[in-house]
């Protein structure tokens, strides 16, 4: 996408300000890089900054008494914003299509907990109506003595998966360190080296959302190899801030990046909900990017009940997918087991999900 020059940024000047104060304006505007455009009114003066709007800082103007206020006219996640009506990206995973138009259903379990475990879920997952396994192999935890995941055998395992079901497999990287897994031996390859090879979908979780350098990291090694990057909002993270993540690896090599929403930390407690369900953010990002949106209401809500509720509430927003934790036997699931749903549970999900579609029902 190429860098065209707009108006970055609109100073509006207190009435009054002398031509010494209009001066020092100018001069941090094209000390920013951006070409001044000079405007007088009856109010004030009104100086136009033109170039590129992630050149500019607001607070630079800001700090000056004698500036009334400022306004940011082009975003500054220039890379991933939506130019015009029906700029959209369709993100490949194997041969599923995010953002096509279709609802994506993307199912699996929170850990993979091996292959006895894994492959009857898999099958159960795309028999339901999943077309993408999710399954996490290496977990951060909040708690370093939590199951931390297993790590290069989870990996060979959702590979398996794979192979049995024709699914096309998405898994989080959570570094670029060696992994120990639970027998305590250091792997040969880096977590991101490790899903890299084998992943069809590299996903970054909320912890990692800003972890910038990580970022730049993964950008740069999928971007090279063709593999699309899912991307989670981090539990606190503004819009903005989670838009600047994308545009982080967008910059540095790889535009095929797909959103995900999963809750943001509010005032709820877990006697209620894990986390706040973010779903008016959907409408609001697919206005603002060009990206697919998908969202995850196992983490948002943290409770089986309500994930069914949700997953339509956020197909009904406009989400063109679902990240849905399942498992067969929740209540034994090595982690987050609250928050799974069953297969059956799954498929009466993808149900209402494509009587919705059939129907015109969403944004």
């Amino acid at each position: 996408m190429g860098r065209d020059l707009a108006t970055a940024m609109i100073i509006w000047l207190r009435q009054g300000h002398t031509d010494e104060q209009l001066a020092e304006v100018v001069k941090r505007v094209t000390a920013a890089g951006c070409r001044p455009e000079v405007h007088s009114t009856s109010q004030g003066s009104i100086v136009r900054a033109i170039g590129d709007a992630t050149s500019i800082d607001e607070g630079t103007f800001r700090e000056l008494p004698w500036v009334e206020r400022t306004a940011r006219v082009t975003p500054s996640y220039r890379l991933v914003a939506r130019a015009h009506e029906g700029d959209r990206r369709v993100v490949r995973v194997g041969g599923v299509e995010i953002g096509g138009g279709r609802v994506v259903i993307m199912a699996g379990p929170c850990s993979v907990e091996g292959m006895e475990m894994l492959l009857p879920l898999a099958e159960a997952c795309r028999s339901a109506g999943a077309e993408v396994l999710r399954g996490g192999a290496y977990k951060p935890r909040t708690s370093p003595y939590s199951f931390q995941g297993l790590g290069r055998e989870g990996v060979r395992c959702l590979v398996e998966a794979r192979r049995r079901t024709g699914m096309p497999i998405v898994t989080e990287a959570t570094g670029i360190h060696r992994h120990a897994g639970p027998g305590g031996i250091q792997e040969e390859r880096t977590v991101l080296e490790e899903v890299l090879l084998n992943a069809d979908m590299l996903q970054v979780g909320s912890r990692n959302m800003k972890s910038y350098g990580f970022l730049e990291e993964v950008a740069r090694r999928t971007g090279e190899r063709g593999i699309p990057v899912l991307l989670k909002r981090g539990e606190a993270a503004t819009t903005e801030e989670f838009l600047l993540a994308a545009e982080y690896l967008a910059l540095n090599g790889n535009p095929d990046l797909v959103l995900c929403l999963r809750g943001v930390r509010a005032y709820e407690t877990d006697r209620f909900l894990r986390y706040t369900p973010d779903l008016g953010t959907i409408p609001v990002l697919k206005r603002e990017t060009n990206l697919p949106v998908v969202f995850d209401p196992s983490h948002a809500t943290g409770d089986r009940a309500l994930v069914h509720a949700v997953s339509l509430a956020a197909v009904a927003a406009g989400a063109d997918g679902l990240l849905i934790e399942t498992h067969m036997h929740p209540e034994n699931a090595w982690s987050d087991g609250q928050q799974c749903v069953d297969p059956g549970e799954l498929g009466r999900i993808v149900g209402d999900v494509r009587r919705m579609e059939a129907l015109g029902f969403r944004q």
